[in-house]
């Protein structure tokens, strides 16, 4: 009896131990199954993390990239501005210049209407006294005045109308525009006839002043302030000399040439107004 309780135990015993390492072994499969899953999941949350990882890097350096373009993209646009904003104020300028210059070319065709009118006054000279030359532009004594050979002093027998044509030069530069911008120069120039004699231009200069002096002792003056004169000779040089006979060179040449000061640029919408008004 105490025979079969032993061999009871071991039975029991061996059963027992196997059974507990079936359930080790079981237990060890199932922690075994669970540290390998574990570990997959870590795996694959690794991996993962890694490709999202890559997947920022490639946004971020895309990012970049467009940070990039997106700076280039605003400096050409800010160049552009740049080159728009530069030409509009070279635009700007070319039609200021533009309005300037046309301001200057109203002036000038103001002025140079101004001097035709004023130029067509001093062709109107009495002929009893003056001829006007329109290819010189300048006015020869009507009488031939002759002086003898190497002298400058004026003969009696012309003084009286060389008196008369100084009268008559004064009363037109008198009543001619007095516009304070246009001034007047008066030549008052001598010629002489080829000769023998050496001192021919000396000569001519002698006798233009014997007639400027000739007008200032019978009070044929001019003001100062508007007219200047200019005493010259020209011996037996000069334009328009008559070829045909020498003698007549011995003459006064008169030239009056007005003289426009300082263009200054006017009131455009005067300018303008006046323009329309003479169309």
């Amino acid at each position: 009896m105490e025979k079969n309780s032993r061999n009871f135990f071991w039975a029991s015993y061996a059963d027992l131990m196997t059974a507990l390492f079936i359930i080790t072994l079981v237990l060890f499969v199932l922690s075994y199954k669970m540290f390998t899953n574990k570990a997959a999941a870590v795996l694959s949350q690794k991996e993962e993390i890694e490709r999202q990882a890559i997947l920022l890097a490639s946004q971020t350096a895309e990012l970049d990239e467009r940070k990039a373009s997106m700076l280039l993209q605003q400096a050409k646009i800010d160049s552009i501005r740049d080159y728009v904003s530069e030409q509009q104020y070279l635009a700007d300028s070319l039609v200021q210049e533009l309005e300037d210059e046309r301001g200057r070319l109203l002036v000038m065709e103001i002025e140079y209407k101004k001097l035709k009118e004023i130029e067509k006054s001093i062709s109107s000279l009495d002929p009893q006294y003056f001829k006007f030359q329109e290819e010189y532009k300048r006015h020869v004594l009507a009488a031939d005045v002759q002086f003898q050979t190497g002298k400058a002093a004026i003969q009696p027998q012309y003084q009286e109308m060389l008196i008369g044509a100084g009268k008559e030069l004064q009363k037109l530069i008198t009543r001619i525009d007095t516009d304070e911008n246009i001034k007047y120069m008066l030549v008052i120039e001598g010629s002489a006839s080829k000769d023998s004699y050496s001192r021919n231009y000396e000569l001519s200069y002698a006798r233009a002043l014997e007639l400027y002096r000739l007008w200032e002792r019978k009070g044929i003056t001019f003001d100062k302030g508007r007219i200047e004169v200019i005493v010259a000779g020209s011996g037996t040089g000069g334009i328009g000399r008559v070829e045909t006979d020498e003698r007549k060179n011995q003459r006064f040449l008169i030239q009056i040439i007005p003289k426009v000061g300082t263009i200054e640029l006017p009131n455009m919408e005067k300018a303008f107004s006046q323009e329309g008004e003479e169309e």
